[in-house]
């Protein structure tokens, strides 16, 4: 009955967006049997990716989060072998690593009030209802990727990729508010705001809020990124930027800059910046594009950023005030 409910409460969580993924040492048919029986209440659907071999699982869970695009400190993984899950810690000290404890109840059902408070939502999105969707669909992305973790131009110019850049102020936006506060790996500054802090910010006539969506032939990801700044002459002071891990490698970040530019003829965007512990994706970002480690103060002008960006394939489309 525990593991009925267990599997309930996964396929529950994975209907709100959370990922969920399989690490077995395991036989590949077996596990394909197990997933195809018709009493097991999780589906196949609902989980990805599956790796399933002899090797450590400390492997398994390297490649589950190159898929996911996140990192280790944003996943729990469980296993109902103690060694399995202490040669994952050892390899991911920042992950939170349980074991199952397939014969004890009570463990079970504490471990279920415990995964409840670290994914569980009041309310579902779009983006969380077709997070998963868009991970399988962006495998072709992930596997064009060359070591270094760069698709070729070849392959994004035949990607077919579309960005909305929406430039009304919506205070009431929950998308683009949970992203800032929740974003940890692509985050200016890791700075989180409260609601009132986000109204009233949203309230002065000289700021603006910029969210970009987007989609290419492998699906849409809905709203991935969001700007937060103020223009001060000719000069854009950023206060916030944040985007999904799921946008990365697409080159979305460059034509959001270049986006600012056009739209506000800034001569210079100054960059709010902050180093945190987690941001090391959006600090590797600015590395790439300056040739320079980013630091608190860091800021671009329009001609070096022209300069140094790459070729952008996106088609883009600009909307204010709920109007093309």
């Amino acid at each position: 009955h525990m593991h009925g409910l267990y599997q309930q409460f996964l396929r529950s969580l994975a209907s709100s967006g959370v990922l969920i993924g399989v690490a077995s040492k395991n036989d590949s048919a077996l596990v394909q049997e197990a997933f195809g029986r018709k009493d097991l209440l999780l589906k196949k659907e609902s989980v990805f990716p599956f790796e399933v071999h002899w090797h450590r699982k400390s492997e398994s869970v390297q490649r589950i989060l190159k898929a996911w695009n996140i990192g280790p400190e944003a996943v729990i993984f469980l296993d109902d072998s103690p060694m399995e899950a202490a040669e994952v810690k050892t390899a991911f000290p920042a992950m939170e690593c349980l074991v199952f404890k397939k014969h004890d109840y009570q463990a079970i059902w504490d471990l279920l009030l415990h995964l409840r408070a670290s994914f569980g939502k009041a309310s579902i999105s779009k983006e969380d209802s077709i997070r998963l969707d868009s991970l399988r669909h962006a495998k072709p992305l992930l596997d064009a990727s060359v070591q270094d973790g760069a698709p070729s131009d070849d392959f994004l110019q035949r990607a077919d990729s579309f960005i909305s850049f929406d430039f009304t102020k919506k205070s009431k936006d929950g998308r683009a508010f949970e992203l800032i506060n929740k974003t940890n790996q692509f985050n200016l500054n890791g700075k989180r705001f409260t609601e009132s802090e986000w109204r009233k910010f949203l309230a002065d006539p000289a700021t603006f809020l910029v969210t970009a969506s987007y989609q290419d032939k492998y699906g849409p990801l809905g709203k991935i990124a969001v700007l937060l700044g103020k223009l001060e002459d000719q000069k854009i002071q950023l206060h916030s930027w944040v985007m999904s891990c799921r946008a990365f490698s697409r080159r979305i970040e460059h034509h959001s800059l270049k986006k600012l530019f056009e739209k506000f003829g800034a001569d210079e965007i100054a960059f709010n910046f902050e180093p945190t512990q987690r941001n090391g994706p959006l600090q590797e970002f600015f590395t790439e594009l300056t040739g320079e480690t980013p630091h608190p103060g860091i800021h671009m002008s329009r001609t070096v950023f022209l300069e140094k960006v790459p070729p952008l394939f996106h088609r883009v489309e600009e909307t204010e005030d709920g109007r093309n």
